[in-house]
């Protein structure tokens, strides 16, 4: 850090030590790091452009801070939007896809999730539009009917397409690019943990493309014809 703070030096900048912390991932203990001769703080999570990074590599804390942001949204919107009669339905959809689910699925592509997190998440995309709609539970409506009445797929749908298309924008970077050589490399000689292991974002992909009926061996040639991932649907 010293050397990377003599080098901002340089150029007439400087490392705020009350700005900076550290974050350990994969690591028995905890790295004492100095600037300047003094350590910096360490912490479990912190916030990296508009993303929630934690160091135990779960999306938990990012998911609770995605829901958590739309909710707060919602709510602002209420009075003006969600409930304003001279507004249609098609327009409030609209809305709640451009102001409410662009901050729900923020950095989604990158997620790897578990089958509880796209749970919650759906949940809470069912509970914005059963109230945008004023449909309550009591009216006995399946969440099949909903989403077909908003003309709005679900989010587990949503975020498996977003997911897709990222990885097909990746392999159609140059190989020299770096979050190509990231995303589609592999660590030389690296061993995963005894029991049942992490989920992967490639795992995650491999169940995206099921989902879609994609073949898993002829997923890069797939993603080659833009035109023809352009043109995919989205499955409620």
């Amino acid at each position: 850090m010293d050397k990377f703070s003599r080098a901002c030096a340089l150029f007439s900048m400087s490392i705020n030590p009350r700005k900076t912390v550290v974050l350990a991932q994969g690591c028995a203990e905890i790295p004492t790091i100095l600037l300047e001769g003094a350590p910096l703080d360490s912490v479990d999570k912190f916030c990296y452009l508009g993303s929630t990074v934690s160091s135990n590599i779960s999306p938990d804390a990012e998911i609770d801070v995605r829901i958590g942001k739309a909710a707060t949204m919602f709510g602002k919107l209420s009075a003006r939007v969600w409930q304003n009669k001279h507004l249609t339905r098609k327009t409030k959809m609209v809305v709640y896809q451009t102001c409410i689910l662009s901050i729900v699925l923020y950095g989604a592509e990158t997620w790897t999730s578990y089958a509880k997190h796209e749970r919650r998440l759906n949940a809470f995309h069912m509970r914005c539009i059963r109230n945008i709609l004023g449909i309550s539970w009591k009216d006995r409506v399946t969440n099949e009917r909903v989403l077909e009445i908003a003309q709005l797929p679900s989010l587990f749908a949503l975020l498996k397409q977003r997911r897709l298309r990222w990885l097909g924008h990746v392999h159609r970077m140059q190989p020299s690019r770096l979050p190509r050589r990231v995303l589609l490399g592999a660590i030389a000689d690296a061993k995963r943990s005894v029991g049942r292991p992490m989920l992967r974002h490639k795992d995650c992909a491999k169940r995206d493309m099921h989902a879609f009926n994609i073949p898993v061996h002829q997923w890069e040639k797939l993603a080659e014809d833009r035109d023809k991932v352009a043109q995919t649907g989205v499955r409620r």
